[in-house]
């Protein structure tokens, strides 16, 4: 009985830190926000320069320091695609970046935001992409698959692509104890 109890306080308190690190982090991602639900390049998720949208995240605490990050698919950055990330500060649009990436390839942008953001972030942050603003003869495209704030260094970025197929380490962890206090509940049975 003392091991079942010892199991259940372990999963008490690995359930708290998982929520506390989830407490300084908002992702917004389909089915929440417009994002792609997969690798699709079909509308209304795979997006030209004509076709800029914006998203608003939840409001979260702040206290010393704010990351924004973006994960999106196909950004030819290096061949002369432009795609200008603006946050909302003080009801006004402002530049904080453009996406960075590869051709062909799910990868995050990060973009550090100053204390004037902090308002704006425990209130919902508001984001807008305007895709491919050189509307070169190539004519860009981007698929969007989650933009990930995060507060204070609290949180890790989860996988860039919209629905990975590895199991997150948490999900894992679960697992792994919860089959400890099946052998623990077997082993008190037999007793």
């Amino acid at each position: 009985m003392k091991a079942l109890k010892t199991v259940f306080l372990v999963f008490a308190v690995m359930l708290f830190m998982s929520t506390a690190v989830y407490a300084e982090m908002d992702i917004e991602e389909f089915p929440t926000g417009f994002f792609t639900p997969t690798s699709s390049t079909s509308a209304p998720y795979y997006r030209w320069w004509d076709e800029d949208w914006g998203w608003q995240h939840d409001g979260i605490n702040v206290v010393g320091s704010a990351e924004l990050s973006i994960s999106a698919w196909d950004v030819d950055w290096q061949s002369g695609e432009v795609d200008i990330i603006y946050a909302k500060d003080e009801g006004n649009w402002v530049q904080i970046g453009t996406l960075g990436g590869l051709n062909n390839d799910w990868s995050y942008t990060t973009f550090t935001l100053g204390s004037n953001f902090f308002d704006e972030i425990e209130t919902g942050l508001e984001v807008w992409i305007d895709i491919d603003t050189t509307h070169n003869y190539d004519n860009w495209a981007v698929l969007l698959a989650k933009s990930v704030l995060i507060t204070d260094g609290e949180g890790t970025l989860p996988d860039p692509e919209p629905n990975p197929q590895v199991p997150e380490p948490a999900t894992l962890l679960l697992l792994g104890l919860g089959l400890v206090g099946v052998a623990g509940v077997k082993k008190a049975l037999k007793k």
